[in-house]
């Protein structure tokens, strides 16, 4: 770890230092910077001339070594005889004739420094495949001692990484070639893979040549963007966005202190906030914290529970609305279609282990039950869970497998990557994500592939703003007794900016039908008990024949 916090801190140096230098140079304003700007362009290109000249010259070293020395001897010769007339032009003419290829190699990357680079890093692929597919056991050596391996056939490039089109050979199947993808990446110095399956027998492999993937932070959510079959939550490690299928899929998010199970949650929360206002999805929410995550976007959820009581309630109201489902879908639909009057229910858990392992027995036990119910015939039923966690053992989340898509954030251990993701571990190492990369994860679908990408980061105050803007038409009340005065002062506060800002909450009604007391009717005395009868006296044991 020492390691990792030395290369972040150098890389931020670096970063810092190529930030001065383009202020202080290119990033000048007025005349000054253009003259910088048109300096550096020129620059880079005689670079680029002189590299593409120099590679090809190595490349052809013998046939270059002689040109020289033609050209140097037809100089010598015609300057000890001393001939009148020019003795520079011939030699010179005779080494940019023979020259010419490699003056072309110059002139094409001076030119296009892109497609030249590619295409020497993809010839350079080729090159060391036979060794690569060799040293890393996916080659057959013949009786006469050659080698066969695997065909690369293509070699394509994306944004931030290199995509190899492998084909096996007779005999292989692709498990042989995902076994060697670590292997490969490894030997290739990459930071990381993917694979793909095109075709039977054929496979893509993505090495990607970035190690991190910066960090965003979220903007306002849009109402065209905010479908659950597609949800925008953040970056991949090529550059693309991530999407997240919410509608018909649980997600389990696992992540250490820290890790940014937060970002995970907010993502989609504050993503289909727009579609929560227009009544097409409805927010369920359970913080056994106290409500510390889920309070700031209270207006949000129209049910909302932060103690283990309450949470039994919105699940057994959840549990009711799966119920109802049931009999209006039968026999017309198999996925359940949000729309206004009926919309798609999402249930929001943070911490799902203080209710399922650290309450009490009973608790546990109709949590679990209801849950159950809730993991293995809502999704169906437009009913989808998103349960957050950091603990992933068998004690914490008993249900893990009937969750068809997990999210892992950066974990402890190998041990807790293979709790979570089971087989995909091999190709989504967790527990390798730098601490200084928080809402870094690997999202495992379906089908198993897994995918790196960073969440897009929510400030507190992004959290208030859409919360105001895209309240929920009935949003929940604050339960009673769940807030403290501090946090109760925070809340007021909050709403008091809101009021100054404009912005109606329709919370602060809610809150404050909550907080006033409506007297109770007097109880009825009770009537006196009646005295008890006296018992009858037990008759006594009959007398055996041995004490007579």
């Amino acid at each position: 770890m020492d390691l990792d916090r030395l290369r972040v801190a150098l890389h931020a140096r670096v970063k810092t230092t190529r930030a001065r230098l383009g202020a202080a140079t290119v990033g000048r304003p007025g005349w000054s910077g253009k003259t910088w700007r048109v300096a550096a362009w020129i620059t880079y290109r005689v670079w680029m001339f002189t590299r593409g000249l120099t590679v090809w010259m190595a490349k052809h070293a013998l046939f270059t070594l002689a040109v020289v020395t033609v050209s140097f001897g037809w100089w010598g010769i015609l300057t000890l005889a001393d001939l009148p007339g020019d003795r520079i032009t011939g030699p010179v003419l005779l080494a940019l004739v023979f020259l010419s290829p490699g003056l072309f190699h110059g002139l094409w990357a001076a030119i296009t420094p892109h497609g030249y680079l590619v295409r020497m890093h993809g010839r350079k692929v080729v090159a060391a495949w036979p060794k690569v597919a060799a040293a890393c056991g996916i080659g057959d050596r013949q009786p006469g001692g050659e080698v066969l391996v695997p065909k690369l056939s293509k070699i394509r490039y994306e944004t931030g990484a290199t995509v190899l089109r492998i084909h096996t050979m007779p005999g292989q199947t692709l498990d042989t070639l995902h076994r060697a993808a670590p292997a490969i990446t490894t030997t290739y110095k990459a930071h990381g893979f993917s694979t793909t399956t095109v075709k039977p027998g054929v496979l893509d492999l993505r090495l990607f040549t970035a190690a991190r993937i910066p960090g965003a932070v979220a903007g306002l959510p849009l109402l065209e963007a905010a479908t659950p079959d597609g949800l925008i939550v953040g970056r991949t490690r090529s550059g693309g966005v991530a999407q997240l299928v919410v509608r018909g899929r649980h997600t389990l998010v696992v992540g250490a202190t820290g890790a940014g199970k937060g970002s995970a949650l907010w993502s989609v929360v504050g993503g289909l906030a727009p579609a929560a206002h227009t009544g097409l999805v409805e927010f369920s929410g359970l913080d056994l914290k106290g409500g510390i995550e889920l309070e700031m976007g209270r207006s949000l959820f129209t049910r909302i529970a932060y103690e283990s009581t309450d949470s039994l309630r919105v699940l057994r109201e959840l549990g009711s609305i799966m119920n109802q489902r049931k009999e209006t879908m039968r026999g017309k639909s198999r996925l359940h279609e949000p729309r206004l009057g009926d919309p798609l229910h999402v249930l929001v858990i943070d911490e799902l282990a203080d209710l399922m392992a650290y309450s009490d027995f009973e608790t546990r036990r109709e949590a679990d039950r209801l849950m159950s119910k809730l993991l293995t015939q809502g999704r169906a039923l437009g009913i989808c869970v998103l349960s957050c966690v950091q603990n992933p053992r068998q004690e914490a989340v008993g249900q893990r497998n009937l969750y068809p898509q997990k999210i892992a954030l950066r974990l402890d251990s190998d041990i807790e990557t293979d709790m979570v993701l089971g087989p995909a571990m091999a190709l989504a190492p967790a527990h390798t994500i730098l601490k200084a990369d928080p809402g870094t994860a690997y999202l495992v679908r379906e089908d198993g592939s897994p995918e790196l990408m960073r969440f897009d980061y929510w400030p507190d105050d992004l959290i208030r703003d859409v919360a105001l803007r895209f309240a929920a038409p009935r949003p929940a009340r604050a339960p009673s007794g769940a807030l403290s005065a501090s946090d109760a002062d925070a809340v007021n506060a909050w709403t008091a900016a809101a009021t100054r800002r404009g912005v109606s909450n329709d919370n602060t009604a809610a809150k404050s039908e909550d907080n006033t007391a409506t007297p109770r009717k007097p109880r009825k005395p009770r009537a006196p008990r009646k005295p008890r009868a006296p018992r009858a006296s037990r008759p006594a044991p009959a007398a055996s024949a041995e004490e007579v």
